[in-house]
């Protein structure tokens, strides 16, 4: 028995100290130049409306799960040289196999395919990704990896904490450089309207000049030293049994009821002959991309976030890490122009809201300067992450006192209706990520209003500059006060929670549709002194 526990611990010992391989090289690579791109099928197709707005970027909301899913199938359809796609979470599910699966195909057919995920949530896809990266057409990058692979990684993730802990958020999307899609959305059933707990999200789908900027942003990151090739971290055999497995499980995919609805919607979607028309309504204007150093992630953690100092860390391909004395290369510091320019209004969606003292003070000297604040949330009842509520749940007294418009998300619409997926009911949550400044510029990304977002992982989003986008949005914003949210108001008895369907009418003054249990667990987890990490 005591061999036993000193072999164990004997292991642990050695699976802790693993360290990442250096043995190995990496060819950089780029996007397709902008001349490669313009004899591409859709380079064609989006040529002669490009040319009419010279300079300018068009931009297409995809609001809908199924559309998105089905605008990513359509794309990679059409690849006839490049598909370059990173993501922070790659699910083992339908809609991650079917999205392999339709990769595999463009690889087949001489389309270069670069895959970049965040290494820390791909459990259980290695032997899928190891195959793939067989093909010599395909090409699999793990960011910020483990050494180890199995169970041995829970051990690293707690001896390697203070690295494994950051990770690389960002998600972006992008066929023979002349379509791109920017948003909240990982690839998983549940972002795409097939799961129980479905995520209400937003993606931008891009033409015209910023598609190369983002081109740029994905290079960066998969030449960074902190990108490691798959067949570096993954070290198994891969059997012609195995490869006959994987392609079997893609095709049962494929053909399951719920498989045949998107692509029965990729049959009718004609989205490519929708693009060349102009697809239902793009919008035209000046777009910013932003992004973090990829070395972010290596970074000191500073107390402060976006409404403070700190310092970052910056990488080029083929150059060593090193420190930089500001924030200049991080997302959150460039966004923070466009907040402190409003005059009017300000519209925040976020599903993590955690905002400090710092953010509760900076959100009450814009409502001083006369700026309506107003920011949207998860309820209590609609979040899927309870630790992140216990952290935003003490900011709501304050940020009601100072005069903030404070919304949650219910888990569905007050008439009782739940949301309806390609599977049946759900329950609602939301994901997506935007806010809109005096009803002209908008930011979409990948980023919370949260200290993970602004100090832990890295991110990426963009500006529009665009009043008729900005404008309509808006317009679709009077849910708010109807199906789908509560209101938050503070009272003489504390803070209530208001109906406003049909009209406004107090509720509950504690979470709706909670548990006394649930609300103690939430009261303990915000005593503790983790909120950095939310």
């Amino acid at each position: 028995m005591i061999k036993a526990v000193l072999v164990s611990l004997l292991m642990m010992n050695l699976i802790a100290c693993a360290s990442l391989p250096s043995d190995f090289q990496t060819k950089p690579s780029h996007a397709l130049e902008t001349a490669g791109a313009q004899p591409t099928r859709i380079g064609q197709w989006v040529g002669n409306e490009n040319a009419k707005y010279p300079g300018l970027s068009g931009f297409h909301p995809l609001s809908d799960g199924l559309d998105a899913f089905v605008a990513r199938l359509a794309l990679i359809e059409a690849a006839d040289q490049t598909i370059d796609a990173q993501y922070y979470l790659y699910h083992d599910d339908l809609v991650g196999q079917l999205f392999l699966q339709y990769l595999l195909r463009a690889a087949d057919r001489g389309v270069r395919v670069r895959l970049l995920l965040d290494d820390l949530a791909i459990t259980g896809l290695d032997e899928a990704l190891a195959i793939a990266n067989e093909h010599p057409f395909f090409e699999v990058r793990l960011f910020n990896p483990l050494a180890t692979r199995g169970w041995g990684r829970a051990v690293q993730l707690l001896t390697q904490f203070d690295r494994a802990n950051r990770r690389m958020h960002n998600k972006s999307f992008i066929v023979d450089n002349q379509l791109a899609i920017l948003g909240g959305r990982n690839i998983g059933n549940e972002y795409y309207r097939n799961s129980a707990v479905e995520f209400a999200d937003l993606d931008m789908v891009h033409r015209g000049v910023v598609v190369p900027q983002i081109s740029r942003e994905f290079d960066r990151y998969w030449n960074s030293p902190l990108s490691y090739p798959a067949e570096s971290l993954i070290n198994r055999t891969i059997t012609s049994e195995d490869r006959q497995q994987l392609k079997n499980d893609l095709t049962k995919a494929a053909d399951s009821r719920e498989g045949q609805q998107y692509i029965s919607r990729l049959n009718q979607a004609l989205l490519l002959e929708h693009i060349a028309s102009g697809w239902g309504r793009w919008y035209w204007g000046d777009v910013s991309v932003y992004a973090d150093e990829p070395g972010k992630i290596l970074a000191p953690v500073s107390d402060h976030w976006c409404w403070g100092g700190g310092s970052v860390y910056a990488d080029e391909p083929g150059k060593t890490l090193s420190p930089v004395p500001d924030q200049s290369t991080q997302l959150f510091p460039r966004l923070l122009p466009y907040l402190d320019g409003a005059t009017s209004e300000l519209v925040v969606f976020t599903p993590y809201l955690v905002p400090g003292k710092e953010g509760v003070k900076y959100f009450a000297d814009l409502v001083n300067r006369g700026v309506r604040v107003v920011l949207v949330t998860n309820s209590l009842a609609s979040t899927d992450v309870a630790i992140v509520h216990a952290g935003y749940s003490k900011y709501r007294k304050d940020l009601l006192a100072a005069g903030v418009r404070l919304i949650e998300v219910k888990t569905q619409a007050a008439n009782g209706k739940v949301h309806k997926t390609i599977t049946g009911s759900s329950r609602a949550t939301l994901h997506a990520k935007f806010f809109i400044i005096d009803r002209r510029y908008l930011f979409v990304g990948s980023a919370n209003l949260d200290p993970r977002s602004a100090l832990l992982n890295t991110e990426i989003g963009a500006i529009y500059d665009s009043p008729a986008m900005a404008k309509d949005f808006i317009s679709g914003l009077g849910q708010l006060d109807s199906d789908g949210f509560w209101e938050l108001k503070l009272t003489d008895s504390g803070i209530q929670w208001f109906d406003c369907n049909p009209q406004c009418r107090a509720i509950s003054n504690i979470d709706p549709e909670s548990s006394v249990f649930t609300r103690m667990g939430i009261g303990i987890l915000s005593l503790l002194p983790i909120e950095q990490q939310l």
